[in-house]
């Protein structure tokens, strides 16, 4: 029972360390540290585990294992929460709810998201990361997915059809 303070230490590390870096430094690029973060508490939870209980038995090993794994996880959903939660479409969508009465009315919200480009503020802001990121590319006014991209779209489709999930995400 014990052995599970390991990697509940590193999860709770990885998520002190994230929140102070994205409050504090708000970097242009904080996966970069976040991925810095996970790797390095994975170590400082190896050498933990490996000094407290030596990995003398079978039983042992599989017990580093499993911690290190249940902790790489761990801090992957926090990775995967800071990014849907504070960056994605869903957490500003509802900070505006918050914060803008006006736009808790259908048409007044969608027409927030329109500009004078004729190109609404959800795609501005997300095609030039994605172009950036290499998984698309913008030519002659049309969209290539690039390989990266490719590998995306069909690694989500199979999510959704492996958890039955449909192409919205939400059970039916």
């Amino acid at each position: 029972m014990f052995r599970l303070l390991v990697p509940l230490a590193g999860i709770v590390s990885f998520f002190l360390l994230s929140l102070v870096t994205v409050r504090a430094l708000k970097p242009k690029q904080p996966r970069r540290f976040f991925l810095g973060y996970a790797l390095l508490l994975l170590v400082v939870a190896a050498y933990v585990y490996t000094r407290l209980w030596p990995l003398d038995t079978l039983d042992d090993r599989a017990g580093l294992l499993s911690c290190l794994l249940l902790q790489m996880l761990m801090c992957l959903t926090f990775w995967n929460g800071f990014y849907s939660l504070l960056w994605g479409f869903s957490g500003g969508l509802m900070h505006d709810l918050y914060n803008e009465d006006g736009l808790r009315q259908v048409d007044r919200l969608v027409a927030s998201y329109e500009t004078a480009t004729g190109v609404d503020r959800i795609l501005a802001r997300r095609l030039p990361n994605l172009e950036a990121g290499g998984y698309l590319e913008l030519r002659d006014g049309m969209l290539r997915l690039k390989p990266k991209g490719r590998a995306i779209a069909i690694g989500t489709l199979a999510a959704f059809k492996l958890f039955s999930l449909g192409m919205g995400g939400g059970v039916k």
